[in-house]
């Protein structure tokens, strides 16, 4: 139990991983517009942990930070700005009234559907493949749909994260020490089993190394 391959120090070194990346994703989103790049590397370095346990977090971090600053930025102000143009609609919807408004209001709230699943796929979907910042968006979208229980899992953890912030106080302090990295850990489970349907080389890597696993054990 407290030898360094126990589950003692293997839940310890995960702890300290998960509160590692949580500190480098909030650095690193300080500047605000760097929010997608940052989390980005952040599920890179964490699906890595996950799936392979290759390397340090810090230098997976940064070196998917630095890889996909571009094209992560990019999406980020996107996204910003699709947030900015619907949160406008939906004000004017609102104070318009009357049956038009109700009828745009119903239609931007329609299109906030897809845009919330698509964002959240985006990101790990960036860390995870290669594409232009269309086919990321396509990809993005269309795993959200294929996979809609998965979709759902997802919202429904996140909503859980802000229902025990409401409702939990000490909850809070939780999150200010462990917050993105262990929100990262969690959802990144899903996103593995995810795009695991489209990396058949990749089950079939992680089965092996499994059974390696069990036999070194043996």
């Amino acid at each position: 139990m407290f030898s360094m391959e126990g589950p003692l120090w293997r839940a310890l070194n995960l702890i300290a991983d998960i509160v590692i990346l949580h500190f480098l994703w909030l650095f690193t989103s300080l500047p605000l517009f760097t929010i997608g790049a940052s989390t980005t590397a952040l599920y890179y370095a964490m699906m890595k942990r996950i799936r392979t346990n290759e390397g340090q977090v810090t230098s997976n971090f940064f070196k998917s930070f630095k890889e996909n600053f571009r094209q992560a930025t990019v999406l980020w102000l996107i996204v910003v700005l699709v947030a900015a143009v619907l949160w406008v609609d939906l004000n004017f919807c609102t104070t318009w009234g009357g049956l038009a408004g109700n009828i745009m209001l119903a239609g931007c709230y329609m299109l906030l559907v897809p845009c919330c699943m698509t964002l959240l796929y985006l990101f790990p979907v960036l860390a995870k493949f290669t594409g232009s910042i269309f086919v990321t968006f396509k990809n993005a979208l269309f795993m959200s749909i294929r996979h809609l229980p998965m979709t759902l899992l997802l919202v429904f953890l996140w909503a859980t994260v802000w229902l025990m912030l409401a409702i939990f106080p000490p909850f809070t302090g939780l999150m200010m020490v462990s917050g993105a990295g262990l929100m990262a850990w969690v959802t990144a489970h899903v996103y593995i089993q995810v795009f695991r349907t489209y990396l058949p080389d990749e089950v079939e890597e992680d089965r092996r190394r499994t059974d390696n696993e069990w036999l070194h054990k043996d």
